[in-house]
């Protein structure tokens, strides 16, 4: 059998291919940086009796470095390698920030110059528009995160063996990284992963763990706990005192499989609190927040500028109201989420800033009912911030519509794209697109951009 491109991913019985330990080294340029901050090539590789030419992806490698790498497995279209050397660097790599790097699961591209960085990641967002063909698009200059300022972590404790590890994920893997500095979170969370290690030394049983989800508030952490069962009088008693020791805004708990909606408060010193515009809010346990207060209010800017003058606007996928509160000058908003407990808490601080029938909220499943026909004809600017798989059908009923104006804030480029297509195709014309930094070291980011209707 020859050279060839053929596909075969896939071994027996359909099973993602891994390449043997023993695999012959390669020695290869990397062309340029992939969207999850793998350095990528083309490379020949031996698949059995066969060479194929296949893309593959360097971890930790960036463009211009030549490297000497060993295939581990398929990935897609291509060959997930392991970095063996650096044989020749790139200007643009530098020192990492943290010890941890490349064990750690939550940084990809901290070896990287902070120039190259953000022309990276604002790059992300034009290559995926021009993929749809909106390339003419203006796309601004990353708003950048800084070090120390995210304000929500997710850690995870668990007990192997004798010991108690405590910290993240590892990259690609479900063993646990024992952290002792992170230079991302903002320090008072960080400060919390050892007394937390030393609460759960004692209760643990070898095999258990516990995950760990720190909000910091405008007034305080907020933390929840998922427990292996529900603890008892002494464990619950251990937990309030941990919170008066730690000053913490609020506790709380889930057991086993149970869903944030089932989040039990166990202690309460004071009402959490988080202001957006000047409305004081009361997050559920767990909430989903902006993850750094500079990235929120950047895009808590972008959006005003976006909705201008509008009289009435519909603001969709509200979550905790972090976009319709800060429009104090919109004369009539109404707030769409599907879940009760955020519509709760955007209701619960509407009422308490006197904003009265100006503020309206709605529980809606927007994928399978979305806005549309006559329900946006009242609207002057639509607000949408869907989740991760974007906002098809919803872009779709806007598309038919009439709206003047429309906001979209994305935390996943390549449906933005997608949807921004569909928005433009229904005679929306895109004036602007500001990619946000709010993730610094990951290839995640974040952009807000505005429509206007056009001919209509």
């Amino acid at each position: 059998m020859g050279r060839g491109r053929q596909r075969s991913k896939r071994g027996r019985d359909g099973q993602r291919r891994r390449f043997a330990a023993n695999s012959t080294v390669l020695e290869l340029e990397i062309e340029r940086l992939g969207g999850r901050g793998d350095g990528l090539a083309e490379a020949e590789i031996k698949v059995g009796y066969a060479e194929e030419t296949r893309p593959v992806f360097v971890p930790f490698a960036l463009p211009g470095e030549r490297v000497r790498v060993r295939p581990v497995a398929d990935r897609g279209e291509g060959v997930a390698c392991e970095l063996i050397e650096l044989v020749q660097p790139s200007p643009e790599r530098i020192d990492p920030a943290c010890a941890h790097f490349m064990a750690c699961g939550g940084c990809a591209v901290q070896h990287l110059s902070d120039a190259a960085y953000r022309g990276w990641k604002r790059d992300q967002v034009v290559q995926h528009l021009r993929r749809v063909g909106l390339g003419d698009v203006p796309v601004a200059e990353l708003h950048p995160a800084a070090p120390r300022t995210r304000r929500r972590a997710d850690f995870v404790l668990r007990r192997i063996g004798a010991k108690l590890i405590a910290g993240f994920h590892e990259r690609a893997s479900n063993r646990i990284v024992e952290l002792s500095e992170c230079p991302v979170l903002l320090p008072e969370i960080f400060a919390l992963l050892q007394p937390l290690r030393s609460l759960f030394e004692p209760v643990l049983k070898p095999g258990e763990g516990v995950d760990c989800v720190v909000n910091a508030l405008d007034n305080g952490l907020d933390l929840l706990l998922r427990l292996p069962a529900h603890p008892g009088l002494g464990f619950r008693e251990s937990l309030a005192a941990f919170a008066e020791t730690r000053d913490l805004a609020r506790i709380s708990y889930l057991a086993g499989d149970e869903t944030l909606t089932d989040a039990v408060p166990l202690a309460e010193r004071r009402r959490p609190e988080i202001r957006f515009g000047g409305t004081p809010v009361t997050p559920p346990p767990g909430a989903f927040l902006q993850a750094t207060r500079d990235g929120e209010a950047a895009i808590q800017n972008c959006v005003r500028e976006g909705v201008g003058e509008a009289r009435t606007v519909l603001d969709l996928y509200a979550g905790c109201g972090t976009l319709c509160l800060s429009l104090e000058d919109a004369a009539e908003r109404v707030a769409v989420e599907g879940d009760d407990s955020l519509l709760a808490a955007i209701r619960s601080g509407a009422d308490a800033a006197g904003l009265g029938t100006r503020l309206r909220t709605e529980r809606r499943d927007l994928t399978q009912r979305p806005f549309a026909g006559k329900e946006l004809e009242r609207f002057e600017a639509v607000v949408l911030d869907p989740p991760r798989a974007g906002a098809r059908e919803q872009c779709v009923a806007l598309a038919a519509s009439a709206v003047p104006r429309v906001v979209y804030v994305s935390c996943n480029p390549a449906t933005f794209a997608r949807d921004a297509r569909a928005l433009a195709d229904g005679g929306y014309n895109v004036t602007g697109v500001t990619p946000i930094d709010q993730f610094l070291w990951t290839p995640h980011v974040e952009l807000v951009a505005t429509f206007e209707r056009t001919g209509r």
